[in-house]
């Protein structure tokens, strides 16, 4: 008698927890499935590997089995899923660029391939997100078939400037003698570097493309007309451990060539910009006749110090 009732009760508690199980499944949601924007273009083939083996978390058609949905459980699982979303969403495709959409494949495939993906806890307890090694390899197939040419940053990175320059025209600074700052002269090459003691600056010599075929060609006395060069000056900066970095920006200084119009300074034009700020030195042109009369000391070279290095 007593056994009976014992077997009733633990009966009725099976069938009440079943139908609180069922009613959970059936009512909680985790997550909402927002609408789809874009959906990837691929093989079915490769869009069923998807399906299946990550679609629950990185996509907007999310589906979670019951014990998904369990108290604790639905807490943790909505948060990898939010996760897995904004790393990436197959369901918002259409926002990656075609260079964006080859990385991400690409990406995919590592995952799955070394076993990352899909978690091994996850597959663990869903057994259709597991990738048969035949479909690993249509996937692999499938992107060697896609090529993107993708732009280098170097080249972006001009372009966006271009962009920005058309867009937002910018007042250079000029020095009183009507020599520009040329914010351009990071595209050329690495002339000399030097280092003074007596006032414990450092700087770094760029030369355009006219001053650097000269330099190449030895053709340096004179310089040809057109060759520019410039020099960054910062205060020296040593760490702890006696490694010296560029400080505080200090100036940056400009030699430009051209014998007709410079000839008062020895066909050079000088200019000088201070600060962050770039502001032009100088009150008047016949500032720079200082900076001649120092420079005839490297005659030489035709006035440039710092050249030993190219010899």
């Amino acid at each position: 008698m007593k056994t009976s009732r014992l077997l009733k009760i633990a009966l009725l508690t099976t069938g009440a927890l079943s139908i609180a199980v069922a009613a959970i499944s059936f009512t909680t949601q985790v997550v909402e499935n927002p609408p789809v924007t874009g959906e990837i273009n691929a093989p079915e083939e490769v869009k069923q590997l998807f399906r299946h083996a990550c679609y629950d978390c990185h996509s907007n058609h999310t589906q979670l089995a019951w014990y998904d949905k369990l108290p604790v459980v639905s807490g943790l699982v909505r948060k990898d899923v939010i996760a897995a979303r904004e790393h990436l969403n197959f369901s918002e495709w259409d926002r990656l660029s075609p260079a964006q959409q080859q990385s991400a494949l690409w990406e995919a495939y590592n995952m799955i391939n070394s076993g990352t993906m899909p978690l091994p806890s996850y597959a663990a307890l869903h057994s259709n997100a597991k990738v048969t090694p035949a479909e690993l390899s249509g996937l692999r197939n499938y992107l060697n078939t896609k090529r993107v040419k993708v732009v280098p940053d170097s080249v972006k990175t001009a372009q966006a400037r271009q962009q920005w320059e058309k867009a937002t025209p910018v007042q250079l600074p000029v020095s009183v003698n009507g020599i520009r700052h040329m914010p351009e002269f990071r595209q050329w090459q690495v002339m000399s570097t030097t280092s003074r003691f007596d006032n414990t600056t450092m700087r770094v010599m760029f030369a355009n493309p006219v001053a650097m075929q000269a330099i190449k060609e030895k053709k340096i006395n004179p310089w040809p007309d057109g060759a520019v060069i410039v020099k960054v000056v910062w205060e020296k900066s040593i760490d702890v451990n006696g490694n010296i970095h560029p400080g505080k920006f200090l100036n940056i200084q400009y030699m430009v060539r051209d014998a007709k119009r410079y000839q008062d300074t020895d066909g050079w034009g000088y200019a000088k910009f201070e600060t962050p700020a770039l502001k032009p030195y100088g009150a008047t042109p016949m500032t720079f006749r200082e900076c001649s009369s120092c420079h005839r000391a490297a005659n030489k070279t035709g006035g440039i110090f710092d050249l030993s290095t190219l010899n």
